[in-house]
């Protein structure tokens, strides 16, 4: 059945959020947002808020080529649940494994086309990707290993899968690379952030990131919106089609290191049921990672209507520009702030069953 994306799409991100985290008896805490926006200094904002658009030491040879690098990467935007597996093996995080991947591709002319990734295996994945397939295990007799599939071995056949499936949608919609069918998605969507977003949702499986939460619709869509934030950072200032006019009303790209930051800082005030997810070493369910990604949809949402209060009732001293603060700007910046050696080590929530965060 052919999924379609919600008209309003911004809209009914911000709506179901709110009710899921409500739902899941989830609390914001005000004193703690006045706190946080108290304190944040003007350098601390202008050193973390700013990307850079996804700008690589590589040779392009056309924007479409670059468009097709930085959509796989969001495209890919993934792993999160294996870090601890990666960090072992190859010492790259699942961000750092999902850009070495891929510019592997790049570098060595390895799945640009449809084709070509209609036929990666799992094995040219775990290749490009350096993720380590196989583990040798002791066996029952001394002095004898097993080889077995590693943990990671599953992140290598989830990239697959979703290489294989968008490479079959672009041969089928007769586009030769994804770059391609951004770049026409973007000049359909006519300066909309929003419809460039339903697009891609509309088109590929591994943009509809949603679910059904206490019996009602969950929207979340990171990687669509991430990739029209991409595009727009890299390309606005020299390509009209990714001028997205709308870019800032788009909500934050939740994946779980917000929502565990936010919670850390006392933004975010969870009940008894879910503190088991900011724990070290805690499993969290599929459902579990949704209404805490809501959450922190929601209370961003909060935190960019305060920080834009006007006249004597501002809080803080912080220029966040022309347009006040954009919650695409606060997710670059707590997202980066999180990378800091004062926050690296907190305990982030982790879920291996998903490809959308």
């Amino acid at each position: 059945m052919t999924f379609t994306a919600p008209v309003n799409l911004y809209q009914s991100i911000y709506d179901s959020c709110k009710e899921c985290r409500e739902s899941s008896n989830i609390r914001i805490d005000q004193d703690a947002i006045t706190r946080f926006l108290t304190n944040l200094t003007q350098e601390s904002w202008d050193k973390h808020s700013t990307a850079n658009g996804m700008m690589f030491p590589l040779r392009f040879e056309s924007v479409e080529q670059e468009v097709n690098v930085l959509s796989l990467i969001d495209l890919l935007n993934t792993g999160h649940g294996f870090r601890k597996e990666l960090h072992e093996d190859s010492d790259r995080g699942a961000f750092e494994t999902i850009i070495f991947g891929i510019m592997s591709f790049h570098i060595t002319s390895s799945a640009s086309t449809a084709q070509e990734l209609i036929d990666m295996s799992g094995w040219q994945v775990g290749e490009h990707f350096g993720i380590k397939m196989q583990k040798e295990h002791p066996s029952e007799i001394p002095g004898v290993t097993m080889s077995r599939p590693s943990v990671a071995s599953k992140l290598a056949g989830q990239i697959q899968q979703v290489l294989n499936e968008t490479g079959k949608i672009l041969k089928e919609k007769k586009f030769q690379t994804l770059g391609a069918f951004v770049m026409d998605a973007a000049l359909k969507a006519q300066g909309s952030a929003e419809k460039f977003s339903r697009i891609l949702i509309d088109t590929f499986p591994a943009f509809q990131d949603r679910a059904i939460v206490d019996g009602k619709e969950l929207s979340v869509y990171k990687k669509a919106l991430l990739l029209a934030s991409t595009l727009e950072r890299r390309f606005a200032a020299t390509e009209e089609r990714f001028k997205f006019r709308d870019i800032h009303d788009s909500p934050i790209f939740a994946d779980n290191v917000i929502p565990t930051l936010l919670t850390y800082l006392g933004m975010l005030v969870l009940p008894e049921n879910l503190k088991h997810t900011m724990e070290e070493g805690g499993v969290t369910s599929v459902e579990e990672s949704y209404r805490l990604r809501a959450a922190a949809i929601d209370v961003c949402k909060v935190i960019v209507e305060k920080a834009n209060i006007g006249g004597e009732g501002k809080i803080g001293t912080v220029n966040y520009g022309e347009k006040g603060m954009l919650a695409v700007d606060l997710d670059v910046y707590i997202w980066r702030v999180a990378k800091e050696p004062e926050y690296r080590k907190v305990p982030r929530f982790a879920c291996k069953d998903t490809i959308f965060f």
